[in-house]
This record gives C-alpha cells, structure tokens and sequence, in this order.
C-alpha cells in the first residue's frame, strides 16, 4: 500500500466504477489523484450487481412521460443512450469487452402490460429499436424488447481505470470530516481528514455511494440509502437476455454458470419476497448459490445528483445514480468532469434543481 503524501489536486472518496472514472479523466488532464476506499479493494458494489448498463430507467417510458412529460422523459431516455455510447468507448479504451445484450421488460399485470405496449409505440416513434414479444416461456404475460443494453464487467473496468500513474488509490481508508483549509493556498482549499491524517487538495469529490450524505449535510433530503439484494442460483438453463421485472425492481441475467437475480425497493417493503416468487416462477429446481447485500444511493427524482456543493465550495458531488447506475454512470461523470474542469453547464443532472425557492 502507497503512503499518503500530504497535498494532491483531486480527493476522490469512493473507489467503485464511479469514482474510478472521476479519477481516471482527472489524472487524464494531468492532476495528481488520490482515491479513498473504506473498504478493502475497488469495485465491491460492481462485483455483486448485475453487470448490464440498460438503456432508459425501469419505469416504462409511457408512463415516463406521463410523469415528466414528453420532452423531458424523451430526455432521460437520451441521456441513457448516450451513457451505453460513452460507456462502450471507455470499456474498448481499457482493452475490456463490451457486449449488446438487449433487454426484456416483461410483466403479467394487464395494466402494466398495456404501458410496455404505449412504451414500444413512443420508443419507435423516438427512433429506438423496441418491440412487443411474448414471454410466455418465462411465465409472463408480455414483454418489452430492447436491443442496445449493454452487459460488461464492472469490476474489471473499476481496476482497469484505477491503474494510472497520477492516481493514487488508499483502502481501508474512511474519511471523517472535510473541512475549509486554515491556509488556503492555489494548490490547496481544503482539509480532508482520513485515517489519523489531514490531506490537503483544491478539490474533493464525493463518488456514488450512501456514505456522502454524512460528508455533506446539504445531500440528506435528496440522495437516500437503498437496500439491494443478489441471489445467485445455480442453473443449466439458457438465458440469452436480462430479465427486467417489476418495473425493475427485479432484474434477472446469466451470471457465468449461474443466473444473478438483483432485486430493490424504494419503499419500506421487504422485497426478499417477491426475489423468491420469481425465483420458483422462473427456475423452481435451482439451488441458491450465494447471497449478497449492499447499499446502494438513489436520489428522490430517480436521476443523478452533479455538481458543487451548495455549502462546501470546492466539493463535487456525482452521486444518487441508484440500482440502474450503469445507465447513468459514463454521462453522470462526463457532466460533473465538464463543470469541475471546464465550467460547463450540468443540465438536468444538476444538483440545483433541488435548490429551495
């Protein structure tokens, strides 16, 4: 393990696919980079998650539209686009393998059934390979298909990017406190207390993760911890497309040998229950391989959360991505790199969209 020298350009808290991007591109425009992980490796999240960045949000895009309007919902959709574009040129610039998987969103409820049939007709209409199939043969009523869904290995890409000379990376490493430097200097505004050590840095940016409302107190009515579960099960049987179930708040893929089952829920309702529906409906003779749990963080909008700290100046935040990070997590940083370092405009991702009247 490296020692912490004193003074860096950049503090990334967070050392997953999101801050591991935020680290690379920094040390790509030539700044000293360290990343602070309070766990003991990179990636933790990414190797129990699902490995597929799907395109648009679990909430079928009728009723997206509905919600958001059309124009908006048409641009959330667009963003999630452009995230499988950028994410697949930073998985072939890391001489890793990206592969279109295309999705199914099925359903047996007739309502829901009728807004994945509203869905395919806007999603034509905006130019999106979408078609109705049967899914019958998963026990489901209906199904949504997309083709441009994307299935990579998060937790070989986190490594991958972190492996730079200009970044640094510290684990088992919890930041306590950032605090305004006493002696502010051009190279350094801010004091990030870690491990029995003060760093010093003109920057920090808090990367996705449930820990940064604790480090900014301004996030804690906009990013909250969500509770995810992944079942492994152990199965012979062909699964050639990721499953989206429930909205998304169950997702099914081929897992090497087995099939992963990653399941969440943005009310207090224990979800456990319907993984295990599922389960018995799809694959009834599977044995349980593994179990794991994880937090993740989700914004109360669904969107992700960019930009500066409204009370911390020179603290950056890219966070609240939620279960379905890998659509968002290319575009979330591009947009918090082009405002740290360029001064550009975040959008609809910005972070003073929450700002009180």
């Amino acid at each position: 393990m490296s020692t912490l020298s004193d003074t860096y350009d950049s503090v990334v808290v967070g050392a997953g696919l999101t801050g591991a991007l935020v680290a690379h591109q920094l040390a790509e425009a030539s700044q000293s980079v360290v990343v602070l992980e309070a766990k003991r490796a990179p990636g933790s999240t990414a190797a129990k998650s699902t490995g597929v960045a799907f395109l648009g949000t679990p909430e079928p895009y009728a009723a997206l539209q509905t919600r958001l309007g059309a124009d908006e919902g048409r641009q959330v959709w667009k963003l999630t686009r452009r995230n499988l574009d950028m994410l697949t040129a930073t998985v072939q610039n890391a001489h890793q393998q990206a592969t279109p998987v295309g999705s199914l969103r099925v359903t047996a409820d007739a309502a829901e059934a009728v807004l994945l049939q509203e869905s395919a007709v806007l999603l034509r209409q905006d130019l999106y390979a979408a078609e109705i199939d049967d899914a019958t043969d998963y026990g489901f009523q209906v199904g949504l298909r997309t083709a441009e869904d994307l299935a990579f290995d998060p937790e070989a890409l986190t490594a991958a990017l972190l492996d730079h000379p200009n970044i640094t990376v510290e684990y088992e490493t919890e930041v306590q406190a950032i605090r305004q430097a006493q002696r502010p200097t051009e190279t350094a505004t801010l004091s990030i207390w870690a491990r029995k050590h003060y760093l010093h840095a003109k920057n920090v940016i808090l990367a996705s993760g449930a820990h940064a409302a604790r480090l900014c107190p301004s996030l804690t009515d906009i990013v909250k911890p969500l509770a995810m579960h992944a079942i492994d099960l152990r199965t012979t049987a062909a699964l050639p497309t990721p499953l989206i179930i429930h909205q998304g708040h169950v997702v099914v893929q081929a897992h090497g040998a087995n099939w992963r089952m990653v399941g969440w829920s943005d009310t207090e309702e224990d979800i456990l229950p319907m993984m295990t529906g599922v389960a018995q409906q799809l694959c009834p003779d599977a044995p349980v391989a593994a179990r794991h749990s994880w937090w993740t963080a989700q914004s109360v909008d669904g969107l992700p959360v960019v930009g500066e700290a409204p009370d911390m100046p020179n603290v950056y935040i890219v966070n609240g991505l939620g279960p379905c990070g890998w659509s968002w997590v290319c575009v979330a940083v591009d947009r918090l790199i082009g405002a740290l370092l360029h001064g550009e405009k975040i959008g609809m991702l910005a972070l003073n969209r929450f700002a009180q009247d």
